[in-house]
């Protein structure tokens, strides 16, 4: 008889461990079905132990153990895989179930498909991240180089790209003259293409080049040596579920468990990355890159015009609108980048100053306009919750009808080019025109295929500008900078040096402040004085890397939050924690968060502030370095 420890692969589980008892011994990764409250749930073996051994623990016990079904040939987890989870448990406050079911392909958690059986295997390479920074022409080159190298020694390569739409570039650039070696995973995959890419990765004949998104990244193969992680600085390797986790952490300590080296390309590192590049704890790919230089000048117009309550202000300079006409005459395209969508993002009443705003998140609703029959209906509509309702005429709160639209949204933008340069093409690509991959490429194909035009687009344009275009304008700086992150500086410079990167002739930047040192190191293309300044901020400011954010965070009305506080402070007692409502909260819906800041140089503190985190309720969202912590 033997005790048989699993943890369930459950999302998101608090459950660290479940024990049963049988009669037959399973192998510690052995992937099985354990009854829990009734439902069969795929678990992994993570201990056993022989009923002789633990029989005094067993007496001792206040409850029985359940009988585990007998299991016809298991798959076994590869060990890198199983270490892999239980090294990010020193990172994450998650289980090791909870992690492991991240780390899963979506067909093997549904159960629709058995983990690829493989050998385990521990490769012998110079594990140290390497960051590579330059140009996405530059960086493929430099791959496709570094595949062949692998390729001649016998060895297949994991590329990873941050989602399903970098995928088809990346297959397109990568896999000239190496087809047939090529395996694709990808979330846009039909079944049938799914099916053959798994057929092909059990195939050890030849070596490969696996494209994959971070979904299918953690399979075992014997001859894999390499790991590229492209767009490294792409917040969408952070997955939006518990426990949160971030690829890249996941991806390096694959890399290190299992003796693989690791490369992180982009043309923007994250400010972390470039700091631990800086301190030789990452390696340099290349030369270090000083300043990049590019085909496109940026051209920043500080637009001096007083807006008045009968004469608004302009939204377009003259000298952007004789750029943009000179690029249509010449049949050339255009890009204008704004960071709100609908006409605006803020909705308020003049007399009483209430705002707008979703009761599902608290968040101000967005102005959208759409067109029924000919008519125009306006919306209000939620971006974080979805919620979309019918705006409304007078204010909710005194009834007034002075409803004032505050900021610029992309129809806005709209409205106000079509009235200037009515005879040229325009389209739009936000979250409304193109809510999912496929129709953004839809939206992106049919523009580059028009002999001329302009594309008004937010940040889910900027991946389908690859064919290029010939002058970009970001139309409100000062929007596009109100981004509540403390990465704001960050992500403000990586879009710059992006529409640089796409653009042949003319980035143009329209602002209402003076420029500040960032604006001269995006029009000089200074990288390397960028992160300077950005890197002595965050150690004045004691931000990542030089200490970790550990964010709490539980919602309620005003009341209910703090009763929930309680126990979390009871249990929490020993950390510094600042506790802190969210500013879009309301009386009947708060949102409360708990800081925790720790500094990377205490490493106690961080084991012993995880230990406690994970003793919290499962009401509370744990989040290791979020984007946002306001």
């Amino acid at each position: 008889m033997f005790v048989i420890q699993v943890t369930p692969l459950i999302r998101g589980t608090q459950l660290e461990s479940l024990s049963y008892y049988s009669g037959v011994s399973y192998e510690v990764g052995s992937f099985i079905e354990v009854p829990i409250r009734g439902k069969k749930q795929p678990a992994v073996v993570i201990e056993v132990k022989s009923a002789s051994h633990t029989k005094t623990a067993l007496k001792a016990a206040t409850f029985s153990l359940r009988k585990l079904p007998n299991q016809a040939d298991p798959v076994i987890l590869p060990e890198t895989i199983r270490k892999t989870a239980s090294e990010l448990t020193k990172i994450y406050s998650a289980s090791v179930g909870s992690i492991l079911y991240s780390l899963l392909p979506p067909d093997v958690r549904s159960g629709s498909r058995p983990y690829p059986r493989s050998e385990d295997n521990t490769q012998n390479e110079e594990t140290t991240p390497q960051l590579l920074t330059a140009k996405v022409d530059e960086r493929y080159v430099i791959y496709q180089g570094q595949i062949r190298s692998i390729f001649a020694h016998r060895g297949s390569v994991l590329f990873v790209v941050p989602t399903a739409t970098e995928v088809e570039y990346a297959v397109t650039a990568l896999s000239q003259g190496i087809e047939d070696r090529v395996i694709v995973f990808s979330p846009s995959q039909t079944k049938r293409q799914r099916d053959a890419s798994y057929k092909k990765l059990e195939d050890t004949t030849l070596t490969k080049l696996i494209i994959t998104t971070p979904a299918y990244a953690y399979f075992e193969r014997i001859d894999l040596i390499n790991i590229i992680i492209e767009q490294s600085a792409s917040g969408h390797y952070v997955t939006r579920q518990r426990p949160y986790l971030d690829h890249r952490d996941a991806l390096i300590t694959f890399a290190k468990v299992s003796g693989r080296s690791i490369l992180l390309g982009d043309l923007t590192p994250r400010t972390e990355d470039e700091a631990k590049r800086r301190d030789e704890i990452y390696l340099t790919y290349g030369e270090e890159a000083k300043r990049i230089a590019f085909s496109a000048p940026l051209t920043i117009i500080t637009q001096k015009d007083k807006p008045k309550p009968e004469t608004p202000f302009q939204l377009f300079s003259t000298e952007l609108v004789t750029s943009v006409e000179r690029a249509l005459e010449a049949r050339g395209h255009v890009f204008f980048y704004a960071a709100r969508r609908g006409l605006a993002p803020v909705v308020a009443c003049i007399d009483c100053g209430y705002i707008f705003r979703c009761p599902d998140s608290n968040t101000p609703y967005s102005l959208m306009r759409t067109m029924k029959h000919g008519q125009e209906e306006r919306w209000f509509v939620s971006s974080t919750s979805g919620r979309r309702v019918r705006a409304a005429d007078v204010c909710l709160n005194c009834g007034s009808w002075r409803l004032r639209e505050r900021g610029i949204g992309i129809q806005q933008v709209y409205d106000e080019w079509k009235n200037l340069l009515p005879n040229y093409n325009v389209t739009i690509m936000d979250n409304t025109t193109a809510s999912t991959a496929k129709q953004a490429k839809k939206v992106a194909d049919e523009f580059f295929a028009q002999r001329s035009g302009v594309l008004i687009g937010t940040q889910i344009a900027l991946p389908f500008l690859s064919q290029g275009v010939d002058v970009s304008a970001v139309i409100s700086l000062d929007a596009a900078r109100t981004i509540p992150t403390w990465r704001a500086d960050e992500s403000l410079f990586r879009l710059l040096m992006r529409l640089r990167e796409c653009t042949h002739k003319e980035v143009i930047v329209q602002t209402r402040t003076e420029t500040d040192n960032l604006m001269i190191h995006a029009t000089r293309g200074a990288i390397e004085r960028f992160y300077d300044d950005e890197i002595a901020l965050r150690k004045m400011l004691q931000y990542p890397p030089y200490s970790t954010f550990i964010l709490l965070t539980w919602t309620g009305t005003s009341t209910s939050v703090l009763e929930l506080e309680k126990p979390i402070k009871l249990i929490l007692e020993n950390q510094s924690v600042q506790y802190y409502n969210n500013p879009n909260s309301t009386n009947s819906k708060t949102l409360r968060h708990g800081l925790i800041r720790i500094p990377n140089s205490d490493k106690e503190l961080y084991v012993t502030c995880l230990k406690a985190t994970r003793n919290l309720p499962p009401y509370v969202k744990i989040e290791i370095n979020p984007e946002r912590i306001v």
